[in-house]
């Protein structure tokens, strides 16, 4: 049996992530929209809350990224990096190139972002949608100190979104935070202990 092109992976993973957005559309439509004044659509327009200075907002995304990456560091420098890998992330960091994974996780922050932030925390609040973020990360469930990680990105990011009504600045700080730890593991800077 022949292996597929990799690009054709890269595509299917890629896609994959975009099923979280194909969820998100018809809630927003149907549950957030509603919600606010007609002709706005939060998340998108404005890209900044209004009030919000644009530099505290990017600010806030380098802040939310530090904070995020210096966890995941913490955790493993603490427990070990064998208390926080899966296979499955192994398999996709052996599989693919740092350049592979940027389209990946581009989808991913978006996609995710999307629904968790601005349907899920707009809808059910910030704990709720943190819980369902965590939930979804099923490859996770044997890993708790991972799940408390995924767990509190989930709560720093919903935050930093009901701050600034950005899914924008949200889907940057995320993907940013996928291909950044990506970069760590594969060049073996994340400690083991």
């Amino acid at each position: 049996m022949e292996e597929k092109p990799h690009w054709l992976q890269v595509l299917v993973l890629t896609l994959g992530e975009l099923v979280f957005a194909v969820i998100a559309i018809p809630l927003y439509i149907f549950f957030v929209l509603p919600k606010y004044p007609e002709g706005s659509l939060p998340g998108f327009s404005p890209i900044i809350a209004e009030g919000v200075s644009p530099a505290i907002a990017v600010a806030g995304a380098i802040g939310v990224l530090v904070l995020s990456l210096g966890l995941v560091l913490l955790l493993c420098k603490a427990f070990g990096y064998d208390k926080l890998k899966t296979d499955e992330v192994e398999l996709l960091m052996q599989g693919f190139s740092v350049l592979d994974l940027v389209p990946i996780f581009a989808a991913a922050g978006f996609a995710e972002e999307f629904l968790f932030r601005v349907v899920c925390a707009d809808v059910l609040g910030l704990v709720a949608s943190a819980v369902l973020f965590t939930a979804v990360h099923l490859a996770y469930w044997k890993k708790p100190l991972l799940l408390l990680d995924v767990f509190v990105l989930a709560l720093v990011l919903g935050a930093f979104y009901l701050f600034t009504k950005s899914l924008l600045l949200c889907a940057i700080a995320h993907g940013t935070y996928n291909l950044l730890l990506a970069v760590f593991m594969k060049n073996g800077w994340i400690p083991t202990r």
